[in-house]
């Protein structure tokens, strides 16, 4: 219980309050996606001065066409504006007009698609760090309809990582634990708390852990491997559910009402896993992909449905002082109103209805106490934890210059659990 204890409030610690970034402001936006052109299930990163590019989509359901614009601002490692004005990180313009899109078809679900690539010729970064993608109408910059995040990094910091054991025998075989080395002969260090090591696992942004207390110094390799330093919950691989045919039921779906408007689909009552054995498949980590099996284009064709979420306690009855969050980048990975599902004391389970694109989505369930939630216990009622599941891990490593205002990223790795056997 001690070490139990001294787990929860380091991970407070070394794990600040962010701020929701990733936010949808207006209900017609609908699936929002930044990543890496030509990788869909990538966290949305891009080199300094490099030729990354990142692709941006999203669907407008007013079916109204409307003059966007999208604008870049820095962020702190806290995801809190830096005090620079925006040419001293832009090159080029800071508002940007949107022009490609496209009009739905055979979708009965009409909607605008917009699409741009970023960076462009004419808006650029200058310096690596944390970022918000800001979209607003009509060239007006308060007049937002979605923000979303995006990283630019540096690589001036090689990171040597692996994941282990937690090195608490209580949570050995249900957690997983990252070590890290730095190699920090390239730049000027003289303080090593000026220097901040944060780790995330698979898409989970809110929980991600961050440490500036090296555990060892040996010249120039810094490394980070106390018994507090990067510790989560393994969890078990995502749920699934595949919507890319909205005619045919799949396993997951109970039924499919065709209302003339659109479909509505009820999905199959979820359980608790908790009890279950572990066994592997391949999963998408709480991600999701938009496709379908009949038609060419997924961006302009796929068709919007209603879709019912609904999970099943024990015996019917539900958690007393706690939240369940349907988790997944389906929610934003966000544990906000848009993920928290609601008790209907009637069917005697909790729901959530969410408008989807067709596509295969992946998902988990959470649950959290309302008073002193513990992030290390996630898994542990809804899906078990079990040490040999498959997470994707991504490490930044932040550096702020004495005398700077922002943080730099300079150093970036990703790994994957299953690498380690």
């Amino acid at each position: 219980m001690k070490n139990w204890m001294i787990l929860i409030c380091l991970y407070f610690l070394t794990s600040p309050l962010f701020a929701q970034v990733d936010r949808i402001m207006d209900a017609n936006i609908q699936t929002v996606l930044v990543f890496p052109k030509g990788k869909p299930l990538a966290l949305p990163i891009i080199g300094l001065n490099t030729q990354d590019e990142l692709l941006i989509q999203f669907d407008d359901l007013s079916a109204n066409y409307k003059q966007y614009y999208f604008t870049i601002e820095l962020m702190d490692i806290n995801w809190q504006p830096v005090a620079l004005n925006p040419f001293d990180y832009t090159r080029g313009l800071t508002q940007n007009n949107i022009r490609e899109y496209t009009i739905s078809s055979i979708a009965q679900q009409a909607y605008f698609h917009y699409s741009f690539t970023f960076p462009t010729t004419s808006c650029r970064p200058t310096k690596s760090g944390n970022y918000l993608m800001k979209v607003f109408r009509q060239g007006r910059p308060n007049e937002l309809v979605f923000t979303k995040r995006f990283f630019v990094v540096e690589q001036e910091v090689p990171i040597t990582a692996s994941i282990q054991e937690p090195f608490d025998e209580t949570i050995s075989k249900s957690h997983q634990k990252i070590q890290a080395q730095l190699d920090i002969k390239k730049i000027q260090l003289l303080q090593p708390e000026l220097l901040h090591v944060a780790v995330i696992q698979n898409t989970r942004y809110n929980d991600v852990l961050i440490s500036n207390v090296p555990s060892f110094i040996r010249g120039n390799q810094m490394e980070y491997n106390a018994d507090r330093d990067f510790v989560f919950p393994a969890g078990k691989e995502s749920r699934w559910l595949d919507l890319q045919n909205l005619r045919f039921k799949t396993d997951r779906i109970a039924a499919i009402q065709q209302l003339g408007y659109g479909s509505r689909i009820i999905l199959k009552p979820d359980q608790s896993r908790a009890s279950l054995p572990y066994f592997t498949f391949r999963d998408l980590n709480g991600q999701y992909m938009i496709s379908n099996t009949e038609l060419i284009r997924s961006e302009d064709q796929n068709d919007y449905a209603q879709v019912l979420f609904s999970y099943l306690p024990k015996n019917g009855v539900a958690y007393e002082g706690k939240s369940m969050y349907l988790a997944g980048a389906l929610t934003g990975n966000v544990l906000d109103t848009n993920a928290l599902m609601r008790w209907n004391s009637t069917s005697k389970q909790y729901e959530k209805w969410l408008n989807l694109k067709q596509g295969y989505y992946s998902y988990n369930y959470i649950l959290r106490a309302d008073q002193s939630p513990n992030p290390l216990h996630d898994f542990m009622w809804t899906e078990g934890d079990h040490w040999e599941t498959e997470n994707s891990y991504t490490i930044f490593v932040y550096f702020r210059a004495p005398g700077s205002r922002y943080d730099q990223i300079i150093g970036y790795s990703s790994l994957n659990s299953t690498q380690n056997w």
